[in-house]
């Protein structure tokens, strides 16, 4: 039982900046572009642009370890 809890917080702890991309970043984004008026880029909504580029990004540095 202990082992699966240490794989599992192991695992946790791997993912944790691709979630971090996804529930800080990609609203902090969002939030900075609309106070400068921007809605959206190339037609396409903000969320949505915000989520996929912090989304790839925090996958990266979950992938390498590393956020540059």
């Amino acid at each position: 039982m202990t082992h699966m809890f240490a794989k599992l917080l192991e695992w946790l702890l791997t993912v944790l900046p691709f979630f971090f991309g996804l529930a800080f970043l990609a609203p902090l984004s969002v939030q900075v572009m609309e106070s400068f008026g921007v809605e959206a880029l190339g037609g396409v909504d903000m969320w949505t642009v915000s989520l996929i580029i912090f989304g790839v990004w925090g996958g990266i540095a979950s992938w390498t370890g590393r956020w540059i």
